[in-house]
């Protein structure tokens, strides 16, 4: 049996977390560093293949069962071939990412989890995984995108009429609903892996339902280029949909995931981020500014430091909290971590955090809240009104390059593969 264990990293803003789990099996499968597969004559051995597994098993909330592992396993060989081709192809023609770049990305991706580079590489290192095995993954993405925009990007051609018409479609839609959208894509390259694919899809729906991170799923399996945002769409009006995900996003509730989806190329499963109308203020897209205090869990153990918090921030909520004072009653509280968080959207919070600070004024604070990682009292500094935002010319032009640049960069990795040799061994 392969089962769940504990969390390993969590990123401490507004209590949100990423959990990592370590899983048994992986241990017990992992064999000598062998080839397993040649690309191109370019080989792709089992310790490669076993480290990215550990991460994806991790970020998916581990396997229960032996047959899961393997469906896992066999996606995830099939992502890894793709970025050998995607790698390879950029090498024809002299791409290459430099190091200090994808440490760079590296310490962006360990920043989104509340950790420094040092500590996430250790994070990775921990569960059998490495800082060289996700930025192998980066490599492939970044040298991938460069190549395609290079190649492909000049036979791109959007026309002024092609984009007004798309804004007066958006100015028709005026008071319908909008989705902001999330998929992971599974291609379908011959009809021998219909059934394994669909059930692997299958099993990651199911593993996305119990919890698992939607963007780090994305991110690992999916073979759109939208995995490098997390799978994220963006805001899109149903008529700007393909067929295959028009008929499954209607019926489907915020927050939820959907079965997969057949589509032309493969299988797709699609979460249902957040629903808005178009052209129309909305508030939860009021803006605010938000800083807070925060005892870490650790802290909170300590009767002493918890006491000295609690005294500190529990009337803060009955008056108004000058912003400017902010760090003093930080330090006074014995408070750790980051007070400023910064500016964002009511609708980037969520449950009963969005609740309490939708119903503050500038100045407003929450009432202590316990949460996972510690007490916290969350100050509004500021908030605005929500804005109708009307269509931008040139915002609408690029995002109709990229869905062209997307569409032609998947059918040219299609060919590579098609014209490739490739030798399970």
């Amino acid at each position: 049996m392969i089962k769940k264990t504990k969390k390993l990293v969590k990123n401490t803003v507004l209590g949100s977390a990423v959990c990592v789990a370590l899983t048994m099996g992986v241990s017990a499968q992992q064999a000598v560093n062998s080839i397993e597969v040649l690309v191109n004559d370019e080989p792709i051995s089992s310790f490669d293949i076993d480290q990215r597994l550990r991460l994806v098993i991790a970020l998916s909330g581990g396997v229960n069962t032996q047959e899961e592992f393997l469906k896992v396993r066999e996606q995830v060989l099939r992502t890894m071939i793709d970025e050998r081709l995607q790698l390879q192809e950029a090498a024809t023609v002299d791409l290459v990412i430099a190091a200090e770049q994808l440490d760079d990305f590296f310490a962006r991706r360990a920043q989104g989890v509340g950790q420094t580079a040092d500590q996430f590489a250790s994070a990775l290192t921990s569960i059998g995984s490495s800082k060289r095995s996700m930025q192998k993954q980066m490599e492939a993405e970044v040298a991938w995108s460069q190549l395609v925009e290079g190649r492909l990007g000049s036979f791109v051609s959007v026309s002024d009429e092609e984009v007004e018409a798309r804004i007066q479609k958006i100015r028709d839609n005026r008071g319908k609903f909008e989705y902001r959208l999330n998929e992971i894509v599974f291609d379908v390259n011959t009809p021998e892996q219909e059934a394994s694919i669909k059930s692997n899809a299958e099993q990651i729906v199911e593993r996305l339902r119990a919890g698992a991170k939607f963007d780090e799923i994305a991110k690992q399996l999916s073979s759109s280029p939208s995995a490098a945002v997390g799978g994220d769409l963006g805001w899109i009006t149903v008529d700007s949909m393909n067929d295959d995900y028009a008929g499954i996003v209607e019926g489907l509730d915020v927050g939820k995931i959907s079965d997969p989806v057949r589509t032309a190329g493969g299988f797709a499963i699609l979460g249902l981020g957040d629903r808005r109308r178009v052209l129309v203020a909305d508030p939860l897209d009021t803006e605010v500014d938000i800083r807070q205090l925060h005892l870490s869990t650790e802290k909170v153990a300590d009767t002493a430091l918890a006491t000295q918090f609690e005294t500190t921030v529990q009337n803060l909520h009955t008056g108004t909290v000058d912003c400017t004072s902010i760090d003093t009653i930080a330090t006074s509280a014995g408070a750790d971590g980051r007070v400023e968080i910064g500016a964002l959207r009511l609708r980037a919070l969520q449950g009963e955090i969005r609740t309490k600070v939708e119903a503050l004024d500038a100045g407003g604070a929450t009432d202590m809240m316990k949460m996972d990682d510690g007490w916290r009292v969350l100050v509004v500094c500021d908030k605005r009104a929500p804005q109708v935002q009307e269509p931008d010319f040139d915002q609408i032009m690029n995002q109709i390059e990229q869905q062209r640049l997307a569409m032609m960069g998947r059918r040219y990795l299609r060919d590579l593969r098609r014209d490739a040799i490739i030798d399970y061994r």
